[in-house]
């Protein structure tokens, strides 16, 4: 294993900024969640329902926020009163309505962009 990588493993250096964090413990640390100032850790998408769904978004110009609530509403205009956790939303739209939920962004985007207008 490379220097760096071991250096990593045992502590010296922060496994998520790469700083050098002083003589090593013997396990990978991190100080970014203490941190006031760090930039917010976002976990990617691990689902290829949830890909394909925040992909969709992102190129549409929604973010994550954006996201969850047009899933929401997407999913109480097609009759779901009671709505299952987030990743099996995005299952339900994936596996039965990838091309409504399309439409439906596109939909969101005219009147998105509508507003910003006035």
């Amino acid at each position: 294993m490379g220097e760096i990588a071991e250096s990593l493993i045992n502590g010296e250096f922060d496994y998520i900024t790469g700083e050098y964090l002083g003589e090593g413990v013997g396990y990978p640390r991190t100080h970014a969640y203490g941190r006031r100032n760090a930039l917010p850790i976002i976990k990617k998408p691990t689902s290829k329902a949830n890909i394909c769904i925040s992909n969709m978004c992102k190129d549409r110009g929604f973010d994550n926020h954006e996201k969850v609530e047009l899933v929401a509403k997407f999913l109480h205009s097609k009759g779901y009163k009671q709505l299952p956790n987030l990743s099996k939303q995005y299952k339900i739209i994936h596996s039965q309505y990838k091309n409504n939920f399309r439409k439906f962004l596109i939909e969101q985007m005219e009147l998105k962009n509508r507003n910003e207008e006035k």
